[in-house]
């Protein structure tokens, strides 16, 4: 369905290129336009219809791209994938898109199946059969290293969730994705996807080893402080620009981002709502609430399961109908997993 397609905004002052980059693309995303920069920073800047992807001509009358880019980074909007396009590719052009942390500079004219592979990889929509074994074996080290570090914080930092929380998350999360693969039409995870979606949660919140410690009363400063942890989890996870670890960093990034959204558009740092919010991160927001409950309690049964998910079902933890639905239907299985394991 066109509906659970990633949204790319695509921003060129020529109505003919944009409409040859919609064909090119409409079997693949939801397509966006803006004929100018100002144009462009007000649909970044909107909840709705809100975007995935940015790919922008350099040369564009009043506000070129770089000069969007540049506005962007002035307020902030940060964890956005942009590609900047040009049939001018000089040396400067190539710097200042790098300077500005471009996501990908195309030079025109582009190979579709090319242009494809990069904007899906690098908007976290890679399919299995683009994943190579050497980018599997690429992405565990780099996942294992990650996670060393991240441990070491939560050991020193003494936090209030620590490794084991997370890690509890990944277990979870490796559950609800293997129903979510059984039950939906066109998923089809494989035992790797599964492995390397379970694992990006764990570094939902690395984004807090960036911040001072937060005192337990946080006034408005502090909040802001706080919810600066989504943008700063992104920069950490994409230190690594190795293109087999793409997925993953992808992934990854858009939990730490997104995470503490709500389907219905009260969450932070974005306000996004619905479906722009992944399926993937939208359970991730969701065994974090769940485990935040129901490991406090010292049996783990089904008495209990049910009494915490009556209690997520207030907003049904900020997540559709659709996935909190997988949780419950995974209530055997998430009972037995911490009778065992915790």
């Amino acid at each position: 369905m066109a509906d659970d397609l990633k949204k790319l905004l695509v921003v060129d002052s020529s109505e003919s290129d944009r409409n040859t980059l919609k064909n090119l693309l409409a079997n693949e995303f939801q397509v966006l336009e803006a004929d100018n920069g100002y144009a462009a920073l007000e649909m970044i800047r909107s909840a709705k219809p809100g975007v995935d992807g940015v790919m922008m001509e350099v040369s564009m009358p009043v506000m070129n791209g770089f000069d969007v880019m540049r506005l962007m980074q002035e307020n902030e909007i940060t964890g956005l994938p942009v590609f900047l396009m040009t049939a001018d590719a000089t040396k400067e052009n190539v710097e200042k898109a790098v300077e500005l942390n471009a996501a990908e500079f195309i030079r025109k004219p582009f190979d579709k199946a090319e242009l494809v592979r990069r904007l899906k990889a690098k908007m976290g929509v890679v399919s299995y059969r683009d994943v190579s074994e050497e980018d599997i074996a690429e992405t565990s080290e780099y996942i294992t290293r990650l996670e060393e570090t991240y441990k070491k914080y939560l050991t020193n930092a003494g936090k209030e969730k620590d490794s084991g929380h997370y890690k509890r998350m990944a277990d979870l999360m490796k559950i609800l994705l293997s129903k979510y693969s059984a039950v939906t039409s066109g998923a089809n995870l494989s035992r790797e996807q599964i492995e390397i979606i379970s694992r990006a949660a764990f570094f939902c919140d690395i984004g807090f080893m960036m911040l001072p410690a937060m005192k337990a009363q946080r006034d408005e400063t502090d909040n802001e402080m706080y919810q600066s942890h989504a943008r700063l989890g992104v920069d950490i996870v994409r230190l690594n620009n190795s293109r087999h670890c793409e997925y993953f960093v992808q992934i990854c990034s858009d939990m730490c981002m997104h995470h503490h959204e709500k389907f219905d558009g009260s969450g932070f740092p974005d306000r996004i709502s619905g479906n722009s919010i992944s399926v993937y991160t939208q359970m991730c927001r969701l065994v974090d609430a769940f485990d935040n409950l129901y490991f406090k309690y010292r049996e783990h049964n089904e008495l209990q399961f049910d009494f915490v998910t009556s209690e997520l079902s207030t907003d049904k933890g900020g997540v559709s109908s659709e996935i909190f639905s997988m949780l419950t239907d995974c209530k055997f299985n998430i009972v037995m997993y911490y009778g065992a394991k915790v």
